[in-house]
């Protein structure tokens, strides 16, 4: 049996040209893998929502200090584009639409999550590649970030019906204003 390999022992061809040696090693590094903390593989548990925000620099510690206020350190996920939802919704950004809600159902069936929260925030600049310079006009945003809220809210209803959906603006002193259905 020396110098035999796995398949020449075993006939098995997912393993066709491994020494015991060798297959003995790749069965000893996954067994490692899994000592790692967390995990190697993926993600797995209940959290509580998943947040979908925007890229701003301005905005991402504000944005986390909110979630800490919240207390929901280590109970989200978060997907951070241009715009948040934004980029889930408007025509401008059709390209990324599937990679946001092909990460919602993700998170879904690895998080189990029971919400998702869309945070939008003034004076964006994704908004006004979107629609256009009007939009952020003061007289106008606002309105303009809640037809975007209200319009993400309707597509997580219309894909995940129980799934609960929360919406925000974020003002640029880091406060945000809840935007209700």
């Amino acid at each position: 049996m020396k110098g035999m390999t796995m398949n020449e022992m075993t006939g098995c061809m997912c393993c066709a040209g491994l020494s015991r040696r060798a297959f003995l090693s790749v069965g000893m590094g996954a067994a490692a893998i899994g000592l790692l903390p967390g995990g190697a593989f993926a993600a797995y548990g209940d959290s509580e929502l998943m947040l979908l925000s925007c890229i701003d620099p301005r905005l991402v510690h504000a944005v986390h200090e909110q979630m800490e206020a919240r207390k929901l350190r280590g109970e989200y996920s978060q997907v951070v584009l241009a715009g948040g939802p934004v980029a889930a919704i408007a025509p401008a950004f059709k390209s990324w639409h599937a990679a946001v809600w092909g990460n919602l159902d993700a998170t879904i069936k690895l998080h189990n999550i029971k919400r998702a929260f869309g945070l939008t925030h003034l004076d964006c600049a994704a908004v006004r590649i979107a629609y256009g310079n009007d939009a952020v006009l003061p007289a106008m945003e606002r309105a303009t970030h809640i037809r975007i809220l209200r319009a993400f809210r309707a597509q997580i209803t219309k894909r995940h019906p129980t799934l609960g959906c929360e919406t925000g603006i974020m003002a640029l002193d880091g406060s945000i204003e809840t935007i209700a259905a």
